[in-house]
């Protein structure tokens, strides 16, 4: 196999592997920043019932003591009912007492909505609370995880990049120039021919540069997807049986 396709091959191999470790890089801080706001959505969201549930309680402390300044002017009405002299006043006493006992039921109704309401507020707030320190203890081990995935990505990119910088030395500038061109645009610049098929676009190469291909003695691109070929001979399982 020609020498430079081996070298190729290895900085093929090199690249991807900086391929994967870059990406890291970039998916990991991706990643935690999805979860802090996945965190912060559920903070939010337990913020906003804590207000609503305060607000409630607010409310109701208003109704009750409404309720119990409606309950003492009633007292007084049913004063003056007792105390009335005539008929006029006894209507006016009562059309108080019939006034004051409709606003007291309304009151005692809208208290009791709204303790219901505040129950299905403390229920929603616990479940949060539990979901909102479980996604704390989540987001806290995969920074931990992501610092050290980071931490192994730049280590392994700065040692392949040295090996990266020793194989090129291997490359003609004009091979290696072309490699990267192709690299950039494809990805796997340099693939095999299997049975005379250029296993990057799966075409059929003519007879003839199979065989120059199969030589190794020069360097040859796919016609279709100008991919760098690579012959390696197919190894014979029943020899070593």
């Amino acid at each position: 196999m020609h020498e430079e396709l081996v070298a190729l091959e290895e900085l093929q191999a090199l690249d991807l592997k900086l391929l994967k470790y870059r990406d890291e890089l970039t998916e990991v801080p991706k990643n935690l920043e999805a979860m802090r706001e996945d965190v912060a959505h559920v903070g939010e969201l337990l913020k906003r019932e804590q207000t609503r549930l305060e607000e409630a309680e607010e409310w109701r402390g208003s109704r009750e003591k409404e309720i119990v300044i409606h309950n003492e002017l009633l007292a007084k009405a049913k004063s003056k009912l007792m105390a009335s002299r005539n008929e006029k006043e006894n209507k006016a006493a009562q059309r108080e007492i019939d006034a004051l006992r409709k606003t007291i039921q309304e009151r005692e109704e809208e208290t009791l909505k709204i303790m219901e309401a505040t129950e299905q507020y403390r229920v929603a707030i616990k479940a949060h609370t539990a979901e909102f320190a479980e996604l704390e203890k989540q987001l806290q081990a995969s920074e931990e995880e992501g610092k050290a995935r980071l931490i192994e990505a730049h280590n392994m990119i700065e040692q392949h990049e040295a090996e990266r910088r020793r194989l090129t030395e291997r490359v003609p500038d004009k091979i290696r120039r072309l490699y990267e061109r192709i690299h950039q645009r494809l990805g796997r610049a340099v693939v095999e021919v299997v049975d005379g098929h250029c296993l990057g676009c799966n075409m059929d190469l003519s007879p003839q540069m199979y065989i120059e291909v199969q030589r190794g003695d020069t360097i040859h691109q796919c016609p279709t997807c100008h991919r760098l070929l690579m012959f390696k001979p197919q190894t014979d399982q029943s020899d070593s049986s």
